[in-house]
């Protein structure tokens, strides 16, 4: 799989598919038995050199035999499985986990582990393995999502850094010119993107702390969805790249003044561009907060699994006291935010410059749906958005929708 798709599985939350059907090939023996080895999963990165690196760990690794299975292919539908089986799986990474199945025991309450250094995990990163006031995972490593721009195209147009919604429409209609377009959101217009993160920087978000109410009927994210359907229409928007937005190719090239982009990209940002690059959080609408998207994997232990403290030893050791693996893993193979502070205090290549502004706009406005905005509701909303962003549909009225839609989901959640 190439790091392309492996970072758009990642944000698209995909991986939360329920199968219970045990997958043919499953190795019967694995994970089963008091004494045998700890079966740790992982899914198959793009980065050259991950899984040499992690072979590496798990040889260096005395106090316990560590089974390592590479899955290619639809990981979560492995994974899920086997933990509906309550066999083949002891340790594992995940990007997103579910309420119902937290709640049926297929994963281990791992709070006592994460507790005691609570607070030095990346705030946002705990919400993801948050379930009725238990931790079900140690976050990994953060991804984040935000706006990168072009000063020297700022500058050209004397456009400044957008502080509003509104503002980043006008940029990106200054910035729009013969040679570049002015921003990229995707290739589908933006709908996807606008959908995930702009109802966050709205007043209310879309759920509030407590996991119990959905807030999409703000005048003000109705009216920054209206505008977003003019912003589409108005030529300003780059579509039709040769790659998406998790791609920097087309911004790299110049093709784009601002685009949407990932932080994995900026050591290729920063090897073709030098100081001409920037970035800054979605804007506040008014009342609302700014927003910096965040995806993560976390390292999780199977509930059924016959060897579960054996398990989290093994899970604490990885991610919470090797410091140097955590920096090694997140900037080596890749370029991600180690969520424990100690890992992002040394990490040298996050400590300056671009990376070092993100990782405090993350440290900041970092935000995530969390397992209590599951991927149906996110469905729910991405059509909405995608009606009123691409067809010009009636904002209030469809937004209206989606909230009842998806407050009868989360309902069936408490």
């Amino acid at each position: 799989m190439t790091s392309q798709k492996r970072r758009k599985l990642a944000v698209t939350a995909a991986l939360l598919s329920a199968s219970a059907l045990l997958i043919s090939g499953c190795s019967s023996g694995a994970g089963g038995g008091a004494d045998g080895p700890i079966t740790q999963f992982y899914h198959q990165y793009g980065e050259d050199g991950v899984q040499d690196a992690v072979n590496r760990w798990a040889d260096d690794y005395k106090d316990a035999k560590i089974d390592l299975q590479w899955v290619e292919g639809d990981y979560a539908q492995r994974v899920n499985a086997l933990l509906a089986s309550g066999r083949g799986v002891d340790l594992f990474e995940y990007n997103a986990i579910n309420v119902e199945a937290a709640r049926q025991g297929q994963y281990a309450d791992m709070t006592d582990i994460v507790e005691p250094v609570k607070d030095d995990i990346l705030p946002i990163a705990l919400k993801p393995v948050t379930i009725d006031g238990k931790y079900y995972g140690i976050p990994m490593i953060t991804d984040a999502q935000l706006f990168v721009y072009r000063p020297s195209m700022f500058k050209e147009a004397g456009v400044e850094v957008p502080k509003t919604w509104d503002e980043l429409v006008e940029a990106a209609k200054k910035l729009t010119n013969a040679d570049h377009k002015g921003l990229f959101l995707g290739n589908d217009g933006g709908a996807g993107i606008l959908a995930a993160n702009l109802p966050p920087a709205a007043p209310g978000g879309i759920i509030n702390d407590e996991n119990t109410k959905v807030s999409l009927d703000s005048p003000q994210l109705a009216d920054a969805l209206t505008s977003a359907h003019d912003l589409y229409d108005s030529g300003s928007l780059l579509m039709g790249a040769p790659t998406d937005w998790w791609d920097p190719t087309s911004f790299i090239a110049g093709d784009v003044a601002i685009s949407w982009q990932g932080l994995w990209a900026i050591p290729a940002l920063k090897k073709a561009l030098g100081d001409d690059v920037g970035a800054f959080a979605v804007p506040a609408l008014e009342g609302g907060q700014p927003i910096v998207g965040v995806s993560q994997w976390n390292e999780m232990v199977a509930g059924k699994s016959g060897k579960i403290e054996k398990a989290k030893e093994i899970a604490k050791k990885q991610w919470i006291d090797d410091t140097d693996w955590q920096i090694e893993f997140s900037t080596k193979y890749g370029f991600h935010i180690p969520p424990l502070k100690s890992a992002r205090e040394q990490a040298k290549s996050l400590g300056d410059g671009i990376a070092k502004d993100i990782v405090d706009l993350t440290t900041e406005y970092g935000w995530t749906g969390g397992p209590y905005y599951t991927p149906a509701m996110s469905t729910a909303l991405t059509d909405a958005v995608n009606r009123i962003v691409v067809e010009g549909a009636d904002a209030k009225s469809e937004l209206a929708a989606a909230q009842t839609t998806m407050q009868g989901m989360l309902d069936a959640l408490q």
